[in-house]
């Protein structure tokens, strides 16, 4: 019977323990000193949003730059039923 030499599992476990200092250390870097201040960001309460937005949909204009037109959302209903309806 031939006589195989046994590999040792030493070089495999510094290598995992190796891996996961070195992921250890990436983790800490990226997570110390970065205790950034909170900016406070001012925004407009549900009310103001809502409003904001039924505005929108409720406008009428054209942009000439890009050629665009931004109907009132019952009148573009309007044109497609319209434009369907031939």
């Amino acid at each position: 019977m031939a006589n195989t030499p046994t590999r040792s599992s030493f070089p495999t476990v510094i290598a995992f323990v190796g891996a996961f200092l070195v992921f250890a250390i990436l983790l800490k870097f990226q997570f110390s000193g970065n205790e950034a201040e909170e900016v406070a960001v001012e925004r407009p309460s549900l009310a103001e949003y809502k409003a904001g937005a039924a505005e929108k949909l409720n406008e009428v204009s054209v942009n000439a730059a890009t050629g665009k037109v931004r109907l009132d959302i019952e009148r573009a209903k309007e044109l497609v039923i319209a434009e369907n309806a031939k």
